[in-house]
């Protein structure tokens, strides 16, 4: 009698502790990102949302979710933690020719661009880290 009054609670601690460490694995492999601004119109307008997916098979054409740089120093002193999400698309990937240079993106690195050009992106801030990158859009909402 005595080992069975303590299995129920064992039992509901053991499933709250699995609840929480499941919750923690999604979080580390999927964001809901917001979408504030302009700069990827018209694909994603002011207010979508964006579900995205972490993943080191980025290609260009990807839609991507991405630590902003900061906005003076750039992409290089930015904490990606810390740093507010951007979404962009991958305009060129390592190796391949930046768009309006003769200079190829570094190894390791992204050209992103947003879709609308008033939007602050690559042109400005220069090729991004891959570390930077969180993951590609899944799905647009």
């Amino acid at each position: 009698m005595a080992s069975s009054y303590w299995f129920y609670p064992l039992l509901l601690i053991v499933a709250v502790a699995l609840t929480v460490e499941s919750v923690r694995q999604l979080r580390r492999r999927w964001v809901l990102v917001k979408v504030e601004g302009a700069s990827m119109e018209p694909a994603l307008k002011d207010g979508d949302e964006v579900l995205a997916k972490r993943t080191k098979r980025i290609q260009t054409g990807d839609i991507v979710v991405v630590a902003a740089p900061d906005p003076e120093l750039g992409w290089a002193e930015i904490r990606r933690l810390k740093a507010p999400w951007w979404i962009k698309r991958v305009a060129a990937g390592p190796g391949e020719t930046a768009p309006g240079s003769a200079e190829a993106v570094p190894a390791g690195h992204y050209y992103l661009l947003g879709d609308n050009p008033a939007g602050e992106d690559s042109r400005r801030h220069g090729p991004c880290p891959e570390k930077m990158i969180f993951g590609t859009m899944v799905r647009g909402f």
